[in-house]
């Protein structure tokens, strides 16, 4: 069993080969949908179950097809698309009702030695210890979130475009627990908050998302999640991240593209 406790959600059960079954349960509370990043991590998980030892996860394209119900369970189908000397890749489609409500590419890459070079941090940030934490998602306990209030006190009405965070129960060494985590983590954040267009929203639904892994990091010590606006136009909105260490190490790169729809005039 990878999860227990309060994650205990996120875990899996092999229903057959390449078959999994996972729980819908998600956000705390009432909502009417699975929380996405849910999704992404147990998805990920799956694919990592069908990998051979040793090639912790690379990348992840992931498409959000439809609603997911949290009242259902969710079966997740593993096709592996090609085992290399170094790398793996697989494809999973995430499914309720015989629908796919995910689908997502997945590539695992075994580790390799080399020249480094990573871009440090956009600005000089405060730390965890000295920002308090957030409320409403904590998971029962299990995630804390610190956020990071940026561009004045005028614009720290919604901080989740920069925010630290960290798991806050105890964690086996496996790097693929951690990298789902991190994943599960990685769609907490929104990038709009503090763009200050009119008729522009600070968070919409996702439609799209994209992960690279670039260094072991757990996900039970604080990590920095900075996200950045690049376009928004047509009802949709792209947004780039960075989620960086307490080493300053670039732990993860991400991109996701969001439904950023202006709200309807009243009476129409």
């Amino acid at each position: 069993m990878a999860f227990e406790g309060p994650l205990a959600f996120l875990d899996l059960e092999q229903i057959d080969t390449d078959l999994y079954r996972g729980s819908g349960e998600t956000w705390p509370g009432e909502r009417v949908n699975i929380y996405g990043g849910q999704v992404a991590a147990q998805a990920l998980l799956a694919a990592s179950l069908t990998v051979p030892e040793g090639r912790p996860p690379h990348s992840l394209h992931g498409y959000f097809l439809r609603s997911g119900d949290p009242h259902r369970q969710v079966v997740f189908e593993v096709d592996r698309d090609r085992d290399g000397r170094s790398f793996s890749a697989r494809r999973v489609a995430a499914k309720q009702r015989g629908e796919v409500i995910f689908e997502m590419a997945c590539s695992f890459h075994v580790p390799e030695g080399g020249p480094e070079f990573a871009s440090p941090p956009r600005h000089p940030l405060p730390a965890p210890d000295g920002l308090p934490s957030s409320v409403g998602v904590a998971w029962q306990g299990a995630i804390e979130v610190r956020a990071v209030p940026l561009g004045g006190p005028e614009r720290t009405e919604n901080p989740i475009d920069c925010m630290w965070t960290r798991v806050t129960v105890p964690l086996p060494d496996d790097p693929v627990v951690h990298a789902c985590l991190l994943a599960f983590l990685s769609d907490l954040n929104g990038g709009f908050g503090y763009l200050g267009i009119p008729g522009v929203p600070v968070f919409g639904p996702s439609i799209d998302h994209a992960v690279w892994f670039h260094h072991a990091a757990r996900a039970d010590d604080w990590i920095l999640f900075d996200c950045h606006p690049l376009k928004v136009g047509g009802g949709r909105g792209v947004y780039m991240g960075s989620a960086h260490d307490l080493g300053g190490n670039l732990v993860m790169m991400l991109a996701q593209e969001m439904l950023l729809r202006s709200p309807r005039p009243e009476g129409s």
